[in-house]
């Protein structure tokens, strides 16, 4: 039985073991007629990392329109910020394309939907399932805004905050109050009865300059947690901003990182490797010069943006909508 051909494009590109894949799509040939795109933001005011997306994307020659009311029509490129079951929103759209991206860990039910968007999922699992589905999809992460994720003269004039546990309190480790009860230590993030060690950082600036003087940032999800298949925002986040990161096992960390993000291989290690790394700040400083650089290159606002015009370029130019 023969496929359509559509349907074997989209099943080739899927295959995990090609080498063409969207997930290492190359950089075409620059477009004479300039691309425009519009951004619809998850929430009505962009946050940090939508901010450096966008800014970034107007650097490589776009026009970005954000959160416009007019719907877009066949010349633009729609970027929705979205639940994946949003697509259904979307079965009406004239947009030229357009694309979802969301960092929830399950697909969406395309059963019945006569048009469907780009998924972009930071998920290799998801990404795949999309794939043998014949979805249009793509690997795709939202980087770090570095532009309020970095500040190198806080960050080589010293540390003021020696370990920072950097996360919410989700009530479901008791690692964070082993972390909490050191005298050094110190808690960014949200849901935390106020105390002393409670650092008020609202606004993603603020958040960077803290970590920008923060000696070892414990960036932790429980063992199984969606976040542990991927770079989570946070761990992006606070290798940009200078500190030291140690997190729990993931393997998509390790891949990216390698040595200079330390991923413990169990819960229990974690606060004996914060104790270690806190005395050896030369070790630590190369470490954070390695993660600051390869966050840089390929998981800020920056590499994003030319991450998803490689995308676009390459459906325009294969004549794939």
């Amino acid at each position: 039985m023969k496929l359509p051909a559509a349907q074997k494009i989209w099943l080739g590109l899927g295959a995990a073991v090609a080498a063409v894949v969207l997930c290492t799509l190359p950089f075409l040939a620059a477009k004479t007629q300039k691309d425009i795109v519009y951004v619809y933001s998850a929430s009505p005011k962009p946050d940090s990392r939508e901010v450096g997306f966008i800014r970034e994307l107007k650097k490589l020659g776009c026009e970005v329109k954000v959160n416009p009311e007019n719907k877009p029509d066949k010349s633009v490129a729609a970027v929705w910020f979205r639940s994946p079951e949003f697509a259904r929103n979307l079965a009406d759209s004239e947009a030229g394309y357009d694309f979802i991206y969301s960092e929830a860990y399950y697909p969406f039910d395309w059963r019945g939907l006569p048009k469907m968007p780009v998924m972009l999922t930071p998920y290799r699992e998801i990404y795949e399932h999309y794939a043998r589905s014949n979805i249009k999809s793509a690997m795709f992460t939202l980087g770090v805004n570095t532009a309020d994720y970095t500040a190198p003269a806080l960050a080589d004039a010293g540390k003021k905050y020696p370990l920072v546990w950097y996360g919410d309190n989700n009530r479901q480790t008791s690692l964070a109050e082993k972390i909490i009860a050191r005298p050094d230590s110190y808690i960014l993030g949200n849901f935390w009865e106020k105390s002393a060690e409670l650092l008020p950082a609202v606004e993603a600036k603020e958040k960077g300059r803290v970590l920008s003087q923060t000696s070892v940032a414990v960036v932790y999800y429980p063992s199984g947690a969606p976040e542990n298949k991927i770079i989570s925002p946070k761990i992006a986040e606070a290798a940009a901003a200078g500190a030291l990161v140690i997190t729990g096992d993931n393997p998509a960390v390790k891949e990216m990182y390698g040595d200079s993000v330390i991923v413990a291989r169990a819960d229990e290690e974690i606060l004996g490797l914060a104790e270690y790394y806190l005395n050896q700040p030369e070790i630590s400083a190369e470490k954070i010069t390695a993660a600051r650089r390869i966050t840089a290159e390929k998981l800020s606002a920056a590499a994003s943006a030319r991450r998803f015009k490689a995308i676009l370029d390459w459906l325009k130019n294969n004549s794939i909508n």
